[in-house]
């Protein structure tokens, strides 16, 4: 398996940068905010586009510790890092 890079993840660096950054919890209050928030500025293509990175992102970093995983989301932009796979996986839900 080659390395992740937040190269990788470019439309999920636009999201998390854009609406995950340092004054999140000012702006939206929770995660879960900032992401409806970007659902809801986003275009249908843009919304498809998040949501096949962000179900590859987890994909690929499902076998990795996830401390990794929570130093590619850094990296990704998000200031916003969850405490877990599974606190990761639930701000997904938001997508349904």
């Amino acid at each position: 398996m080659k390395p992740l890079r937040a190269s990788d993840f470019p439309e999920l660096h636009r999201v998390f940068a854009g609406y995950l950054h340092e004054d999140f919890v000012q702006e939206h209050g929770t995660p879960e905010a900032a992401l409806e928030s970007f659902l809801t500025d986003a275009s249908g293509a843009e919304r498809r586009r998040f949501l096949a990175e962000i179900r590859r992102f987890l994909e690929a970093t499902e076998p990795l510790p996830f401390d990794e995983v929570r130093i590619l989301i850094e990296r990704l932009g998000s200031r916003w890092v969850p405490a877990s796979r599974d606190e990761l996986v639930a701000w997904t839900e938001t997508l349904r």
